[in-house]
Formats: structure tokens, sequence, C-alpha cells
């Protein structure tokens, strides 16, 4: 995998673990029966330790997680030619959401329009997050390839290319990994290395189990303790002896670890000892909660305990994509009114004028979001109380997008929202057709998901839209003139 900054480097720095093999099986054998008392129904918390109480980690055993279940149910309903098994394995982790593939027909991957119209049409996006799971976006022969565009279509086209690939690495992962992110050119190959360690629990002959792997970033820490605590040379062979030490430290195991095994719980060994450590916290995606997936927190500087409730004179001009927000707003301008562009419209202008496309700009989702949250929190925590403005769509619209991203909204920017009140909210009504833009380039199935969710957004925060029907520009100025008194 590529050379990365490693931010857990130092994770570990100043802790005292007298007998770092034994901690580790300790963890190990601590979250396992956590998982088992879990399944078996007994009433939470299934553990007195408080760090596994508040914390968010993986099982001992990947097969176990809720995800991988899924990835190995439906992988072994494609099972049939190799390059057929790739595909699904490919495809099952650029999904990597348990709904979406248990709903899933394998059928479809025969199919690469239909499946995306399936996928287009559910009812929640069909990915999982990025923050829990980032999958970006591949360059394919000059073009940049979305994660839906790359799961549907390309892997489809590409079974061939991709088997052959896998096969050249003779059953070494680490190789086979590197092999395929030839073809697709992914700075994080993270997705690709999942798909092909979930290969070897279907055809070894291609991905043997017992492969070694490289060491993530995260598991840096805590594989270098085992390394040194046992006098070993390498990751490598740290991995084969704490294979070895489970039949005297962990004799009961429901299996016998692979290397990918004690790397991965390397990892979360690592994560745990840094919250004995105090170099890590309980805040945003690191904290556990039942069913959630993991998300990341965005909050705003400091805020009052007591912040006064502000009364703007903001009046949003909210809407499904192309209803005609662009349209009545230039002509509320031409009538001499205040008018705030879309933050996204702005920063996808200035970099087209930079030369950057917008599909680069927003290649990286969680990056983009956060991006577009401070500036639009900078525009609308600044604008005047007292100047009656109009403005293409509102903070809550930006925040309905970053939930989908995987971000949500910590407790200073939740009372800044309670307390900095909008004057009006209104919502036009959908034109008759949708087209897709450099801003939304959503289909209109998932746009009018997206409108859903923006609408229960915007009540959640107490606001009761004046919906503006279909019309003519001059007929909708005059419903907003006769609601605003103007």
């Amino acid at each position: 995998m590529e050379t990365l900054h490693n931010p857990y480097a130092t994770a570990l720095d100043g802790l005292d673990l007298d007998d770092p093999v034994k901690a580790f099986f300790d963890f190990c054998k601590e979250r396992e029966s956590i998982r088992i008392a879990r399944e078996q129904g007994k009433v939470a918390p299934w553990t007195e330790d408080p760090i596994f109480q508040q914390g968010r980690f993986l099982n001992v055993f990947r097969e176990d997680d809720r995800v991988t279940k899924s990835v190995l149910r439906f992988v072994e309903s494609a099972q049939g030619p190799q390059e057929r098994l790739v595909h699904a394995v490919l495809f099952a982790r650029w999904c990597n959401k348990d709904t979406t593939l248990d709903g899933l027909a394998t059928e479809l991957l025969d199919t690469p329009a239909d499946l995306r119209n399936h996928l287009e049409g559910l009812r929640d996006q069909p990915w999982s997050n990025v923050t829990a799971y980032p999958v970006e976006p591949i360059s394919w022969e000059g073009r940049l390839l979305s994660r839906v565009e790359t799961a549907t279509q390309l892997f489809y086209d590409q079974r061939s290319a991709l088997l052959e690939a896998i096969k050249s690495a003779k059953g070494d992962i680490s190789a086979a990994t590197k092999a395929v992110n030839r073809l697709l050119r992914m700075k994080n190959d993270f997705p690709i290395f999942m798909a092909i360690v979930d290969l070897a629990w279907f055809a070894p002959e291609l991905a043997n189990p017992s492969s070694h792997v490289p060491t993530g970033i995260g598991a840096v820490a805590y594989l270098d303790r085992l390394q040194k605590h046992l006098g070993l040379s390498s990751h490598e062979a740290t991995c084969d002896a704490m294979i070895e030490l489970q039949k005297s430290h962990w004799p009961d195991a429901k299996r016998s670890f692979e290397p990918i095994d004690v790397e991965y719980l390397s990892c979360e060994c690592r994560k745990y000892y840094s919250y004995v450590n105090g170099t890590k916290s309980f805040v945003g995606k690191n904290v556990f909660k039942p069913g959630r997936s993991p998300r990341l927190l965005f909050d705003i500087p400091s805020l009052p305990d007591e912040t006064p409730k502000i009364c703007t004179r903001v009046n949003v001009i909210a809407g499904a994509p192309c209803s005609g927000k662009t349209t009545l707003l230039n002509a509320l301008s031409e009538l001499g009114h205040r008018v705030e562009r879309e933050t996204a419209e702005v920063l996808l202008e200035a970099a087209t004028q930079r030369g950057e496309s917008a599909e680069s700009v927003r290649a990286d989702a969680i990056t983009w979001q956060e991006q577009l949250l401070r500036q639009d929190f900078e525009l609308f925590d600044e604008l005047s109380p007292l100047e009656r403005v109009y403005t293409d769509t509102s903070f809550i619209e930006t925040l309905a997008f970053s939930h989908r991203a995987g971000i949500e909204e910590g407790p200073k920017l939740n009372r800044w929202l309670l307390n900095r009140r909008y004057e009006r909210v209104f919502f036009l009504d959908a034109l008759e057709h949708y087209e897709q833009s450099s801003v939304r380039i959503e289909t209109d199935s998932v746009a009018h998901q997206i409108s859903q969710e923006v609408q229960a957004l915007y009540a959640r925060y107490g606001y009761e839209l004046i919906r503006i029907p279909a019309g003519t520009v001059e007929e909708r100025l005059a419903f907003i003139a006769a609601h605003s008194g103007s």
C-alpha cells in the first residue's frame, strides 16, 4: 500500500506495557466474549471494561463482522467462473453495506445498467459512508470514474483483466493488491486489499489465506511493540510468532489466526491501548453506537452556553434540484434584493477557473463536505440579522449532504442552528424534468431521496416550509412578495 503519513505512530509512546503478547490475547478474549454475549441476546453492557463499553472495535474474527457476513453471503451466491468471483468480491467491497448486499440479486452483476438502476432506486444510499469506509474515484484511461461507475460498469467490463492481474501475483495477497491497483491507480488501495482478502475464502489458489500482508499504518505501533518484545526482525516474523503463540495463550479460540488476523488485531490493540494511554478520546467516529456506522464530528468554535436566539432576515430559497432556484434568485437580484449564491457553486466555479474539474475537487467526499461546512458556517454566521437576504439553499442543506458522507454535527453547531434562525424557508416544487449539474450530479431517484432528507432536517430544526408551486418566474416572485410583505 502507498506509504502515508502515520498519525498513529506515537499513539503508544510512554505507555508501560510489560507483556504486549499477553495484552494482545487479553484484548482478543475479552472482545470475543463481548461478541458472544451480545449474540446471545444478553443485556448491555456486555463487559465491565469501560473502554470496551464506550469505544468502537472490530470483532476478533473478521467473519463475525456484520458487513463481512453480508459480503461472504453475497459472494457465495455469485459463485461461478473465476472472473465472476473476482467481480463479485470487488463489487461487494466497493459497496460495503450489508443492507444493500443482502437485498441484491447477484444476477444483476451481469447487467450493469440494471444494477445501477437498482442501486439508485434504493430508499437509502447504497454505499457505506466514506467515514466508515473510504472509497475514492479511480482513474481509468484519462477519466475519473465515480464509485458507482467503477462498481457497476468498469468491474463488469474488466473482469478478465482484473482476474489476470490477480493471477500474476501467484497467491500473494499483497502482490495481488498492487497488481490490481496498477490498473485502478488508487491513492488508498484499501478496498482492493479487502476484496483480495475476501477472495481467499473462496479461491485460495488465487489469494493464499496464509499469505503475509502489508502492515497498515494503524497497526505499526503495536506490531513494533510485539516485534521488540519477541526479539524479531520484521512484522512478518512477528505475525508468524503470534500465530504459534495463540496455541498456548488462547488454545480454545474458534480458529487459528492467519497473518491478516494478527495485522488487523494489532490495529485494534493499538486503538484500545491508545485509550489507556490517553492519546485517543471518545469523540466522533470513535464512539460506539449500536447499529450505527462510524461518523466524523464537525463542530464550530467555542459558543457561549447562554447563546441568545437571533431571528435573522435570511430567506432561504430551497427545493429539489432543477426546481428553478437559480432562475428565481437571479430574478430577485434583478429586483434589487441581496442574493447569496450556493457555497458549493461558488467553490466549483473557482475550481474551474483554476483548471480543475468538478470531479477532482469532490473526489475526497469528506474533505469536500468539511470545506463546504466551514465556508457555509462563516457565510451564515456573518450575515447581518437586520438585512433581508435571499440565499440559494442554507447550512441545513449542506448538513444533509454531509450526513450522507458520514459527518454529523457537534453540540456547539447544533446549538448555533437552533439559535440563529432564518426568517423563512421557501421550498420550490420540482419542475417537469430533472437535469444533472456540476453542483449536484445525483440521478433523479437519488435527488428525490435527498430532497426528502433535506425536508426532514428542516423539520427537525423547527422550520415549517413554505412551498412554492411550479409556475412562471413572475408567479413565484408574486408568491414570495405576498409571504414576505415585500
